[in-house]
C-alpha cells in the first residue's frame, strides 16, 4: 500500500449529517489518538490534502479536478496505516461499515478532490460486485 509522508491521525469523514452518528465515530477513534474532521458538503471539492491540513503538492495526474456533493458516506484515513486492522471493525461498531466507502490517504490520492476519490471508490465497488 502506498503511503503519504508522515500524516498527524486523522479520519476524515463525509456524509454524516447527524450528531449522533459523528460523536459515534468520534468515540470509536479515542484509542487511537485520531482527530475526527466531519468535511461539511460544500467542501467536498477541495484537495485531500487540503482537507486534511496538509502542504499542498503539484498533481500527479492532469486529470481535471471534480467537484460536487458526495451522496454517501465515505470516510479517509489519514496516517492510520498500522491501525487498519483494529480501526475498521471499531469504525464498522461505530456506524461507519460497509455502506461507508473508506479509503487510505496515499502520496497518489492526495491531490484530488473528496469527489473524485467518491467516484473512483464507487468505481472499484460496482467494480467488484
Amino acid at each position: 500500500m502506498e503511503k503519504a509522508e508522515s500524516v498527524d491521525k486523522k479520519v476524515l469523514l463525509f456524509g454524516f449529517e447527524d450528531l449522533r452518528s459523528i460523536l459515534a465515530v468520534r468515540s470509536a477513534l479515542e484509542p487511537f489518538d485520531a482527530e475526527l474532521i466531519p468535511v461539511a458538503k460544500t467542501d467536498c471539492g477541495k484537495t485531500l490534502s487540503e482537507l486534511a491540513g496538509l502542504e499542498e503538492v503539484p498533481p500527479l495526474d492532469d486529470a481535471p479536478p471534480v467537484s460536487g456533493a458526495i451522496p454517501s458516506r465515505m470516510a479517509v484515513l489519514c496516517g492510520l496505516d498500522e491501525e487498519l486492522d483494529a480501526l475498521l471493525p471499531a469504525l464498522a461498531a461505530a456506524g461507519a461499515g460497509e455502506t461507508c466507502l473508506k479509503a487510505v490517504l496515499t502520496r497518489h490520492n492526495r491531490t484530488w478532490s473528496a469527489t473524485r476519490l467518491y467516484m473512483e471508490l464507487s468505481r472499484e465497488r460496482a467494480a467488484l460486485k
